[in-house]
């Protein structure tokens, strides 16, 4: 009987079909063993066939019930954008004291990704609690203390942790946001070593983008930049992105803009969704409107889940196309909105990227209002290139070339501005630079639009500690300031 380690190596080898005639051998002898069904889920995701794999996890939860096969099978629900049968597959988990340091960090991390933030940070506490001594898990619960506002602690953590491990690329840019400008000089020269040393590309992405935090505070502009830049190159291979086909994506929306919904829509719920290109201050108008009985979900991503969106834009347009047609994605989102809100009929979702889909979504929910978020066309190009975004995201491809960040902010909201003469007492367009210039005034119009009544108070949202996994998470911690308005304007060259 070929043993379990023997299999496993079959499938890192690509030995197939080895692999499956094992396995078969395996289960025809004990059709309980759990084990081989684990790694018949392993083959089928090798293989591409994820549908399959899921269904193979559900039949080893049923031989086994464990921690490990509801972890893996909430991780493939994910990847396949079906973050309710993710939920469905880690709900008995939650609180769970048993579970070790590892299975705590997954748990953790997949939580984080549903936007279910309090439970993600029990799960990391009890992860590091569990097992400090893992670079990985240590590295997870440091940037669950930035993302908590925990900085002086977080520093210290990611302190050690470079000491350690220097040539860990993800820990020297998570330093690099922390360290004061006193350690810039020490930090330059510590990643100009881990630079020459490193070929992986997404590494080199890292440290040249650390090196370029490290040459700001010392207002070094010229060699930050090329810094960014480099940054941006190291990586630029291996990010597919068209913007003529962004152009076209966003043209084919427009004529959307024409075509009715065929389902009924939902007269009940009374969303507000904060969008805008990233940058553009989306988080800081979420921490006002949080203030005022509103609850945040953060950044949801069950909608671009559930319409598949990616980097191809042909079939973005045909699968959102498609939700006209029928519900679908639509009554995926209102699950889990209700899921998240306990049957809340207002909440707050500050998915920036929602404004792909307003007007499906002005039509699908009658009663949901749309932010937009505007600040000024420079500030908003050099803040999203000064951005490190992930590689794999299927939004921000547009991010590695600034006559791209360029195209991409003159698209969307040209695309906005057709959106709000199709629904003009659903959407509202904010000046960044006139709410931090002007808060209470603009924010007063806000909720005269939102039918909020307005607090003076809600300015105070750095103080109330809330958790934000967005590029946004340091300014969130800081009064109301226009200190970001012009910053960088006539410094960087674009």
């Amino acid at each position: 009987m070929t043993s379990y380690n023997q299999i496993q190596s079959y499938i890192q080898q690509r030995q197939f079909q080895a692999a499956h005639h094992a396995l078969v051998a395996r289960i025809n002898t004990n059709a309980n063993d759990h084990h081989a069904y684990a790694l018949l889920a392993e083959l089928n995701i090798a293989l591409g066939n994820l549908s399959k794999a899921l269904k193979i996890y559900d039949k080893c939860l049923s031989l086994f019930p464990c921690a490990l096969y509801s972890l893996s099978a909430a991780k493939l629900a994910l990847f396949t954008h079906a973050p309710l049968v993710a939920k469905r597959y880690i709900l008995h988990l939650l609180g769970n004291t048993q579970l070790s340091g590892s299975e705590h960090d997954t748990l953790a991390n997949i939580l984080l990704r549903l936007n279910q933030y309090t439970d993600a940070g029990w799960h990391f506490n009890h992860a590091y609690t569990r097992s400090p001594h893992s670079p990985e898990i240590a590295l997870n619960y440091a940037m669950h203390l930035k993302m908590s506002g925990e900085l002086a602690q977080a520093r210290t953590l990611l302190a050690s942790l470079v000491q350690a491990n220097p040539s860990n690329a993800k820990c020297q840019l998570a330093y690099s946001e922390l360290t004061p400008v006193e350690l810039a000089s020490t930090r330059i020269t510590q990643l100009a070593t881990e630079i020459t040393a490193q070929t992986a590309p997404l590494a080199l992405q890292r440290l040249y983008h650390a090196q370029a935090l490290e040459y700001e505070k010392q207002e070094n502009y010229p060699k930050a930049w090329q810094s960014f830049v480099t940054s941006k190159q190291a990586i630029s291979t291996e990010v597919s992105y068209s913007s003529k086909q962004m152009t076209g994506y966003f043209q084919a929306l427009d004529k959307l803009l024409d075509k009715p919904i065929d389902f009924a829509p939902e007269q009940t719920l009374a969303p507000v969704f904060i969008i805008g290109l990233p940058r553009s201050g989306t988080s800081l108008m979420e921490q006002i409107l949080a203030q005022l009985s509103l609850q945040p979900l953060g950044e949801t991503s069950v909608l671009p889940q559930a319409l598949r969106f990616s980097r191809d834009y042909d079939s973005n347009i045909q699968y959102i196309s498609h939700a006209y047609k029928e519900a679908n994605a639509i009554g995926q989102y209102r699950l889990f909105t209700a899921q998240s809100v306990a049957g809340a009929q207002r909440f707050i979702d500050k998915q920036p990227f929602h404004f792909f889909f307003i007007d499906l979504l002005a039509k699908a929910f009658p009663r949901a209002k749309f932010v937009v978020m505007k600040r000024d066309r420079t500030d908003t190009c050099i803040a999203s290139f000064r951005q490190l975004y992930q590689t794999n995201s299927p939004f921000h491809g547009y991010s590695y070339r600034m006559q791209d960040i360029q195209a991409m902010y003159d698209n969307t909201y040209a695309f906005l501005q057709d959106a709000a003469q199709k629904h003009p007492t659903q959407i509202k367009f904010v000046n960044y630079e006139s709410l931090v210039e002007m808060p209470q005034a603009v924010m007063k119009e806000v909720c005269q639009f939102l039918e909020l009544d307005w607090q003076d108070n809600a300015l105070h949202f750095y103080k109330q500690g809330y958790y934000s996994a967005t590029a946004s998470k340091m300014q969130i911690r800081q009064p109301l300031n226009n200190s970001s308005v012009g910053k960088y304007r006539n410094i960087y060259p674009i």
